[in-house]
């Protein structure tokens, strides 16, 4: 198995729903920088539209994570798209990629090269189940859920590995799944990836 000796940080009690910016911390812990969780977490772009929901609960409008982080963090929110976390990437490492529907053998190549990538995931490590609502401009979004950021840390013929930084029993330092699993959720979850380089 090809690997990557990435740290693991936890992003629990601080961050229950800030795992983008944990995930992050991690990949720039892997090159040396110490940057802290909530630092990052504090330096995302946000999107404050105030959630509106139907009778039933679900979500009629909110924001859009490729605005920025949609809710709190450290509390209830839900998650920021790749293009602006980069842009707090960018404040620390340069040469950075956002990846959108790209196939999972690209982000393989990536980590063979050296380099670790947040894929946008599951809490579950399973399939998702799909979510949608529109902004109040009337964008359609996308937002499977359990969502989760995961860094991917290596990879083989039959599984790949990554930092889960979630607290559950499924959580922790390079977690195998079998890559053909590990594929159709990555698929399922919109192939949105962020290459820390």
């Amino acid at each position: 198995m090809f690997q990557l000796d990435v740290p693991l940080i936890r992003q629990r009690p601080e961050l229950p729903t800030g795992c983008e910016a944990v995930a992050l911390a991690m990949a720039l812990r892997y090159y040396g920088m110490n940057v802290d969780k909530e630092v990052i977490a504090r330096q995302m772009p946000r999107d404050d539209t105030p959630v509106s929901r139907h009778a039933d609960g679900s979500v009629n409008t909110w924001g859009d994570p490729e605005v920025g982080f949609i809710g709190d963090p450290y509390d209830d929110g839900i998650t920021i798209n790749p293009n602006p976390l980069k842009k707090v990437l960018d404040r620390y490492r340069r040469g950075g990629q956002a990846l959108y529907g790209e196939p999972f053998s690209v982000v393989e190549d990536y980590v063979a090269s050296g380099k670790p990538v947040l894929v946008w995931f599951t809490i579950s490590h399973e399939l998702p189940t799909p979510r949608f609502w529109k902004t109040p401009a009337g964008k359609r979004i996308s937002s499977p859920r359990p969502l989760h950021c995961i860094v991917v840390t290596g990879f083989d013929d039959h599984y790949v590995s990554f930092n889960d930084c979630e607290s559950t029993e499924l959580s922790g330092k390079d977690v195998r799944v079998g890559r053909e699993k590990f594929q159709n959720i990555y698929d399922t979850m919109g192939r949105r990836a962020l290459v820390v380089n």
